[in-house]
């Protein structure tokens, strides 16, 4: 993933990212692969130079990891690739294609995203900000839904196993 190759070498080498990068790229996948919030929030806190607790704590689990319960945002800050790729150059030279939604070549994000969604709909289902989401969802084949949360499962498979992504 070439935006995440980007952010986490930036962080490694300066110690330092964009808020973009740090919300819509590592928080964002840490978010929709189900990584502990504490532990996003520990990992910020020992990379970033400029991470002190008192802002780093709800920028990461409130805003970031929508982990206060929704004190702080009204919903999840989740995408899928089409934000990275609007907000990034990322893209273009990525080994994944962000316009495929299922299949080997899918943006992560795309799948991880929707499965996201899946997962957390009984808890998301009834905020107004997320009922579009949920309509175009609910308005794909189910095959396609079928065929996005295995591509989901087997990706968060190979995470679990510390392969690349």
């Amino acid at each position: 993933m070439a935006c995440m190759k980007a952010a986490v070498g930036q962080t490694r080498d300066t110690g330092y990212a964009h808020h973009i990068q740090r919300l819509m790229v590592t928080g964002n996948f840490a978010l929709l692969a189900g990584v502990n919030p504490a532990e996003v929030h520990a990992w910020y806190l020992s990379v970033y130079v400029d991470a002190f607790e008192w802002v780093e704590a709800p920028n990461t689990l409130g805003m970031s990891q929508f982990a206060d319960g929704g004190l702080l945002g009204s919903k999840p800050y989740v995408s899928s690739g089409a934000y990275i790729d609007r907000m990034s150059d990322h893209c273009g030279g990525c080994r994944y294609r962000v316009k495929e939604k299922a299949g080997e070549r899918a943006c992560p994000f795309n799948l991880l995203y929707w499965h996201f969604l899946d997962r957390h709909r009984e808890k998301l289902k009834a905020n107004p900000r997320m009922g579009q989401m949920y309509r175009v969802w609910d308005g794909m084949a189910a095959e396609h839904r079928q065929a996005v949360l295995a591509g989901a499962e087997a990706m968060l498979g190979r995470l679990d196993r510390g392969e690349v992504v």
